[in-house]
């Protein structure tokens, strides 16, 4: 019959009790407080249309949220649910229930009996809330914990995290514990004493980093998986914790990575760790040697690793070496060495003395493909393939002045050694021995006197010694280390 108009529901006064602020609201969180006094703004305006959805909506909160602050005033009897269909909560008045002695917790005697019992296990170590309680008792409602177990979990925390945990961080575990079926006092003294096992880990761990504080629930999610998913004991991961000790900032992340790359090696106690990571410093030197020699740094080398060692299956890292000085003579990178390697193996070059020999031999044609290089404008210096192709040039047949005359044909031709290679297969089928013939069988020469055109002309210029010396590149560090 009688109703508020909508301008007085908006700018009139909702009446909080004093009781609520004196008895209630420290107790309570910020949410909690949040949902109760929006709550009764709505019970006093009369919404009964008001909706769980439009609450959480209008307060910023999840629906979970709402709800579970709400099943905290029904504890403390200041909202009691009349309804589920449509979800209905009537407000009870603060003063009735100081005349009743109907307020705080009493009349929820399961809750009542929790409360004492968490009271009695932390027996005066702490200052309990009674939104710590609250949230502890939600595990058994909501979570379907026994009160036994919750109970054992909260001793658990007390013994790991200190007295003064956050019941908040506690509820994770307590999550934890319902997803793996822990339901029993047995199975809980079984999950928990591993649960201490992997705090004391990832303590420990956090000690060889130097950090003075308690993991956090994703540093043990870390330790768990080493421990129980990929078999590490703790020894084993102290042990792998020496690997951090370069990095600048030491973490479980960065030790995950060591302990995955060590778990795809095989083995997983504290001697086998130990002697992988032996090998892979090992390894990992003798992969920087390559690197350096390669011009592109060290920072990646455990990721380079893999396929270092695989070229060590087959070749000896003198071997390798040899690779990687004859490819950075042409700017070549880290892939250009199998090719190198087997190019060597395909000459029946199998070790390291042997590469040596060839390409102190080699050496010997330098200075002739130095002139090739000037005459046929092509750039660079050469290196072991350059010098390869001259050796097949004479072997052929050709002398140097031919091979000189051909290379200063080759000017013009974007692939000069190729080619030079074509000109002198050319000669050779038509019988041509001598650069004048040579010059004579030219495309351009002319019926008056074979004029010749500016690159016949070119003066070839005498290197001297000076100039080769200027130039010496990784085949005379073979020279040196073959004692020659």
């Amino acid at each position: 019959m009688f109703d508020l108009d909508e301008q007085a529901k908006i700018f009139g006064i909702t009446a909080v009790e004093n009781l609520f602020f004196t008895e209630y609201l420290p107790d309570a969180s910020g949410d909690q407080v949040k949902v109760y006094l929006w709550g009764l703004y709505q019970s006093q305006r009369g919404a009964k249309d008001y909706t769980l959805k439009q609450m959480s909506r209008d307060l910023g909160l999840e629906e979970a949220q709402v709800e579970a602050a709400l099943r905290y005033w029904e504890r403390r009897r200041l909202v009691e649910r009349v309804s589920d269909k449509p979800l209905s909560y009537v407000y009870h008045s603060l003063c009735q229930h100081v005349l009743t002695g109907q307020d705080g917790i009493a009349g929820d005697l399961a809750f009542i009996l929790f409360n004492d019992a968490v009271y009695a296990q932390f027996d005066g170590r702490r200052k309990l809330r009674p939104n710590d309680i609250a949230l502890a008792y939600e595990w058994v409602q909501d979570l379907g914990l026994p009160q036994e177990v919750v109970l054992m979990l909260l001793n658990h925390c007390a013994d790991t995290r200190g007295s003064n945990f956050s019941f908040k961080s506690a509820q994770a575990l307590a999550v934890a514990m319902r997803e793996d079926g822990v339901m029993t006092p047995e199975e809980a003294e079984n999950y928990l004493s591993h649960s201490k096992r992997t705090h004391q880990g990832a303590r420990a761990v956090l000690g060889q980093f130097n950090l003075r504080r308690l993991p956090t629930e994703p540093e043990l999610a870390l330790y768990r998986k080493w421990t129980l998913e990929w078999g590490f004991d703790e020894s084993s991961i102290i042990a792998a914790c020496q690997e951090t000790v370069s990095a600048n900032h030491p973490s479980f992340s960065y030790l995950d990575r060591i302990l995955d790359r060590l778990r795809r090696q095989g083995g997983t106690s504290a001697r086998e760790v130990r002697g992988k990571l032996e090998e892979d410093n090992r390894d990992a030197e003798h992969l920087k040697q390559v690197l350096d020699i390669l011009g592109v740094g060290s920072q990646h080398t455990f990721t380079v690793l893999p396929a270092y060692r695989a070229l060590r299956e087959d070749y000896s890292h003198e071997m390798i070496l040899l690779a990687a000085r004859s490819v950075q003579s042409r700017r070549g990178a880290f892939e250009d060495l199998e090719p190198k390697l087997m190019s060597w193996k395909s000459l029946n070059l199998m070790d390291e003395s042997q590469v040596r020999e060839h390409l102190t031999q080699l050496k010997a044609f330098q200075p002739a493909m130095f002139a090739v290089f000037e005459l046929s404008g092509q750039e660079g210096r050469p290196g072991e393939q350059d010098l390869m192709h001259y050796r097949a040039w004479r072997e052929a047949g050709h002398s140097d002045e031919v091979i000189r005359e051909a290379a200063s044909q080759a000017r013009s031709s974007k692939r000069k050694l190729s080619y030079i290679g074509k000109v002198l297969e050319t000669w050779k089928k038509e019988g041509i021995t001598t650069p004048q013939a040579a010059r004579d069988k030219a495309p351009w020469a002319s019926s008056q006197g074979g004029k010749k055109v500016s690159a016949q002309l070119y003066r070839q210029r005498e290197n001297t010694e000076e100039d080769y010396a200027s130039d010496i590149d990784w085949l005379e560090i073979a020279r040196k280390e073959s004692g020659q």
